[in-house]
């Protein structure tokens, strides 16, 4: 296990017209996108596929074109789940998450990562959502419940996304009920404390929580390290990388590749450890 691993981390607002970003998409992508009913849910889909391959040509020094995400479910083998990285960027680890108008994705370098955000909403009834009676351990409810009303949606937040986190970071998804482990508290730096039943053989995650836009919080996970540090991105870089993104026009063909290689080299420099500038105990 190594120390550390830095985990890239961008955000894009969901593309009004998410149909004229198509050619961005490969043959399988398309055929998911003529399945979704409701443009929302194509616009989350080819935003998402879009920020993907925009950040991994970045990080690879290379075009989107040169990209490639396979997608197969463990349970199904249909033509969804986690996405792969192939092509020119292979090596690199991705997760991608979605919430509200914002399409967010992390990517680390031979580290399996997962990312849930989530946008804040207000609670006004007792006690906790009831959502949260499939997230939390008995422990983790009592703990929350003794946090003050107007401290509390911020830290059973936290706890949502910081599982969700891990769950997609092993690959496991829905299919493991959030209840199956604990996490530290919410005045404790961000942890998974343990399985239940205890189970050496599952992997204990690096868990760190990042900040992506106001009024959304989320966290970050990471297999095989001690520590994981987000580098949250000004999402301003990929309007240098890709022109026409601020209007909507694409232009996939007119990527400014020596800007990208100029950018990835400068990421590529040997990384300072750090600590996530989002502690646990700022959350409550």
């Amino acid at each position: 296990m190594t120390s550390f691993a830095e985990c890239h981390v961008w955000s894009l607002p969901l593309m009004p017209k998410p149909s004229s970003w198509t050619g961005f998409l490969d043959d399988t992508e398309l055929s998911r996108c003529s399945a979704f009913d409701q443009e929302a849910d194509l616009a989350r889909f080819v935003t998402g596929r879009v920020l993907a391959k925009t950040t991994l040509a970045f990080l690879a020094g290379t075009r989107p074109g040169a990209i490639r995400l396979g997608v197969e479910c463990q349970d199904c083998g249909g033509p969804h789940g986690k996405p792969r990285v192939l092509g020119a960027a292979k090596g690199w680890e991705l997760s991608i998450a979605y919430a509200g108008e914002l399409a967010v994705v992390a990517l680390a370098r031979g580290t399996a990562l997962g990312i849930d955000v989530e946008r804040a909403g207000a609670w006004r009834g007792p006690g906790l959502p009831p959502q949260y009676d499939l997230v939390l351990t008995p422990v983790e409810r009592a703990t929350l419940e003794l946090i003050p009303p107007r401290r509390r949606v911020r830290a059973t937040l936290a706890h949502w996304t910081r599982k969700q986190a891990v769950l997609k970071a092993t690959g496991e998804g829905h299919g493991t009920p959030m209840t199956d482990f604990s996490l530290s508290g919410p005045d404790r730096p961000a942890a998974l404390l343990g399985w239940h039943p205890p189970d050496r053989r599952r992997p204990v995650p690096a868990i760190a929580d990042i900040e992506v836009g106001r009024g959304y919080h989320g966290a970050v996970a990471a297999l095989g390290v001690r520590r994981v540090v987000p580098l949250v991105h000004d999402g301003a870089e990929l309007r240098t990388l890709l022109p026409g993104l601020a209007t909507g026009t694409p232009s996939p063909g007119r990527l400014r590749t020596r800007r990208i290689r100029e950018l990835s080299a400068r990421l590529a420099r040997p990384p300072r450890p750090a600590r996530a500038k989002s502690p646990a105990a700022a959350l409550i």
